[in-house]
């Protein structure tokens, strides 16, 4: 998997803090999501982000092939 989270925070112009502030969800979870160091992350925090971004799950993450 690969995460794209930084592509959408840039386009929104909402940082990395501002999303965690606003969700919730710790600046760690967030800077480990963004820079591709997570192995797994919980459906709650998914719904959390996408919610907030007001995009979907493949806006933010995709699968490599």
């Amino acid at each position: 998997m690969i995460i794209t989270l930084n592509q959408i925070l840039e386009d929104k112009g909402i940082s990395q803090n501002q999303l965690a502030k606003d969700t919730g969800i710790s600046v760690e979870t967030i800077r480990n999501f963004k820079n591709n160091k997570t192995t797994r992350i919980s459906f709650n925090i998914l719904e959390k982000i996408c919610n907030y971004l007001d995009c979907e799950v493949e806006d933010i993450m995709c699968l490599e092939k």
